[in-house]
């Protein structure tokens, strides 16, 4: 009896290399990424000649309809909220709407000295 020898497959091509490629892509990606939270508002800051950018501090909004909020809360638990933080993390930076009346950030601002926070800062746009 005459058995035939088993065809030889070819060699496969090896996908380890397109793998470690693809995983290289995504470490770069993610480290050279900035992942941070949506702003929970619109904001349109006000338009200013000068200021310096502030790097770091607690960012409360204040929207065209004047309510606070931060980190998901709004109204006095957002106040609240801002007055139990550590004074370290840096000031508070108010992120007012350009087209909310002065009367109102004036009266934020009141709440925010009531509530010991003494430095706080204003987002301007340069013009």
């Amino acid at each position: 009896m005459q058995i035939a020898p088993p065809r030889r497959r070819p060699p496969r091509e090896s996908v380890v290399p397109m793998i470690n490629v693809v995983f290289l892509l995504l470490v770069f990606f993610l480290m050279t990424s900035q992942i941070a939270p949506p702003d929970p508002v619109e904001v349109a800051p006000p338009l200013s000649d000068r200021g310096t950018p502030v790097d770091r501090g607690t960012r409360l909004f204040l929207a065209a309809d004047g309510v606070p909020r931060l980190d998901g809360l709004s109204g006095e638990a957002a106040l609240a909220l801002l007055a139990a933080r550590d004074p370290a993390e840096g000031p508070v930076i108010l992120a007012a709407d350009a087209t909310l009346p002065a009367a109102i950030v004036a009266r934020t601002l009141r709440r925010l000295a009531e509530l010991g926070l003494a430095q706080v800062e204003l987002s301007v746009l340069p013009r």
